[in-house]
């Protein structure tokens, strides 16, 4: 029998385990009509998200968009747009940018210049810094936020400070390697307990990676033994580094490690009072770097993920929130009139094309393509 066979069926129940979990939020949401191919809602105003920009795919959406005459609106138009029971008049969109990326300086602003097009770019203030780190060049920096929001085109509001992900569980889920590095995010990587404290990026090769949730939709926390993630790191170092994991034995050999020391080396639950205090600067350090590097503080706030707990709602508002946005999974929660500030669902822009108008793309299209790439998308994670 393959010595591997239990890490890796329980590496393809834990993807199964996460696609289920997706469906079953795809079943709970009401998605806007004009997916199916019906007319928009009278005063709908559909919302899309954009990450990673390609500059070519974007043209052809604000060349779809011009064609069949929708106005894409600044931030402050579609907030007052939402608010008033005129309905409005006319084809109005509202485009948004997540993450701050490089791309978006140096390849949407451009393209949004060029068709006049209005947008809103929501930036994680942690990120936002002079070049300083491996993955410095992914990210956009303050003066070219600055620049954006300058261009008379782009509203900069927050994606929070630190677009972390925290560990929920003890739940093992595998261990950071070569080829997970390559294939995740950095963002899909979660923040780490460690003894110089808190760590962000990609973890070194060999930590063990738990089941996690964004930190500002999560209940808790769970806080690693940094011990048995450094007893993990130094065995992958003492054995060859990325060579380790050309060993077959590689996951077994770290996976004997992690159960002959995790009964000693134990992590814990952070109390609540901690955790409450953790989202709360989540959003405090977000309002304090806008503050400071912008001149002015954020009153939108995309959450990364989904939308969040209603602990950070609450924590959101009292920080000077007056509005946030979510995913298209949020969609029927965003209806929800008892929360704390008015929120908003989101599209993934690949739907935007089914918009109604001259060259309309069919659903089955783009729902097809999307299938096709949902096993891609899951999360190492959660």
């Amino acid at each position: 029998m393959n010595r591997h066979y239990p890490s890796r069926l329980a590496a393809a129940l834990a993807g199964t385990q996460r696609a289920a979990r997706s469906v079953a939020g795809i079943l709970k949401t009401r998605y806007p009509r004009f997916l199916l191919g019906l007319p928009l809602s009278r005063g709908e105003i559909p919302v899309f998200i954009y990450h990673d920009v390609d500059a070519v795919g974007l043209a052809n959406d604000l060349q779809f968009l011009q064609i069949n005459g929708y106005r894409t609106l600044s931030l402050e138009e579609f907030l007052a747009s939402h608010g008033s029971k005129s309905g409005g008049r006319g084809r109005r969109i509202l485009l948004t940018f997540d993450d701050a990326r490089s791309s978006f300086y140096d390849f949407a602003l451009p393209t949004l210049d060029a068709f006049a097009a209005r947008a809103t770019l929501f930036a994680p203030s942690f990120w936002m810094r002079p070049p300083a780190q491996p993955d410095d060049n992914l990210f956009m920096n303050w003066k070219q936020l600055r620049a954006c929001a300058e261009s008379g085109l782009v509203d900069v509001q927050s994606h929070a400070h630190r677009h972390a992900l925290v560990f929920t569980s003890e739940r093992l889920v595998g261990f950071a390697s070569p080829a997970l590095l390559a294939r995740y995010d950095i963002y899909d990587w979660p923040m780490r307990h460690t003894a110089a404290g808190d760590r962000l990026g990609r973890p070194a090769l060999g930590s063990p990676i738990y089941r996690a949730a964004p930190l500002l939709s999560a209940r808790g926390r769970y806080l690693e033994s940094a011990g048995l993630t450094d007893a993990c790191v130094q065995l992958t170092e003492r054995s060859g580094g990325a060579d380790f994991f050309d060993r077959p034995d590689w996951a077994a050999r770290l996976q004997r490690l992690y159960d002959s020391r995790s009964g000693v080396l134990r992590g814990e639950h952070m109390r609540d009072d901690e955790f409450r205090a953790l989202v709360a600067s989540d959003l405090e350090l977000a309002h304090a770097e806008f503050q400071a590097h912008m001149g002015y503080a954020p009153t939108s706030l995309a959450y990364p993920w989904m939308l969040g707990s209603r602990l950070s709602l609450e924590l959101a508002k009292r920080c000077g929130f007056r509005s946030v946005f979510g995913v298209a999974l949020d969609y029927r929660r965003a209806r929800d009139p008892r929360l704390p500030v008015p929120a908003f669902g989101r599209l993934k822009a690949d739907w935007l094309p089914l918009l109604p108008g001259q060259g309309r793309a069919s659903f089955i299209s783009i729902a097809a393509r999307k299938i096709g790439a949902f096993a891609k998308i899951q999360h190492l994670a959660h």
